[in-house]
């Protein structure tokens, strides 16, 4: 008898050997211990009482993380997860894991889910479409794996803050994928470029991560904007990107989360002249809940 639970039902133990199982054989390993799989609930804001996971007499079988935030002023869910353990796959458990999903949204006052999905995850696709979510846009992630190029751009003043103070501006990408939100960027930096009235007119944020001895391993980026009405867009990215990655030596690496193809700034189209290669493809599916 299938019986579906919410994750602040159950143990954390149950929880880890949910989402190991449930992610076997996935297009790139997501294996977790309980520790990252704490980091990662923290670190993208996904809530144990809205995450649910399914039980096949007393064994966890399926997983479902959710998480739900304000996204100017749109009340926003995320499914940062679904996995079924193998053995039970095309059995209508990802049919129910969704169908248990959606109420629980429904019970939250979600106005907009959202999720994503590997491209060739043709199977998974189909199954949200079922549920009426729609492709809006491609995602991809981008790698570069030497030092990037200093690019050749005039100076701009910028003051060095937190991702949150980007969350005022007008032109700030509050409604882009779950994940380069700022909510999302615990212990990040962000850089704010002002004109000579002291107005911001572009920002980025990221994060840099080192290893236990200190040493810088990895760069992220999670957005980097110009305003829109600014007819020097191009080369405020362009110094906002040297900013961010020029630096970086050779071994640090540089990456670009979730970055949309289609309705997304000239930044895609700057860093793939730059050199920076797609290494993940995803789409971004919504459905609008009211």
């Amino acid at each position: 008898m299938l019986q579906i639970k919410r994750l602040s039902e159950c143990t954390l133990e149950e929880a880890v050997r949910a989402w190991n199982a449930g992610f076997e054989g996935y297009y790139f390993p997501i294996q977790l211990t309980l520790e990252s799989f704490l980091h990662r609930l923290v670190g993208e804001g996904l809530s144990p009482s809205l995450s649910i996971i399914a039980f096949h007499h007393e064994e966890p079988v399926g997983i479902v993380l959710n998480g739900v935030r304000e996204c100017k002023g749109t009340s926003m869910a995320w499914n940062g997860g679904t996995g079924v353990v193998p053995a039970f796959r095309k059995t209508g458990i990802g049919k129910a894991l969704m169908e248990a999903t959606l109420d629980i949204y429904q019970q939250a006052g979600v106005e907009l889910a959202t999720l994503e999905a590997i491209s060739e995850n043709e199977r998974a696709i189909a199954l949200y479409k079922k549920f009426g979510y729609e492709i809006v846009d491609e995602l991809e992630y981008l790698q570069f794996p030497e030092s990037v190029p200093r690019l050749d751009t005039k100076p701009f003043q910028v003051e060095t803050t937190v991702p949150q103070r980007v969350s005022h501006l007008p032109f700030y990408k509050g409604g882009h994928p779950w994940q380069t939100q700022w909510q999302s960027v615990k212990e990040g930096e962000a850089l704010l470029v002002k004109d000579e009235q002291g107005g911001d007119i572009g920002y980025a944020y990221y994060r840099r991560v080192f290893d236990e001895a200190g040493k810088h391993e990895k760069t992220i980026l999670f957005q980097c904007e110009a305003h829109p009405a600014r007819d020097d867009a191009e080369p405020i990215l362009r110094f906002l990107l040297t900013n961010v990655f020029g630096t970086c030596s050779d071994e640090v690496v540089k990456v670009v989360v979730n970055i949309p193809v289609t309705h997304s700034s000239p930044t895609y189209s700057l860093l793939k002249e730059i050199g920076f290669q797609t290494t993940v493809k995803q789409v971004w599916m919504q459905k609008r809940m009211r």
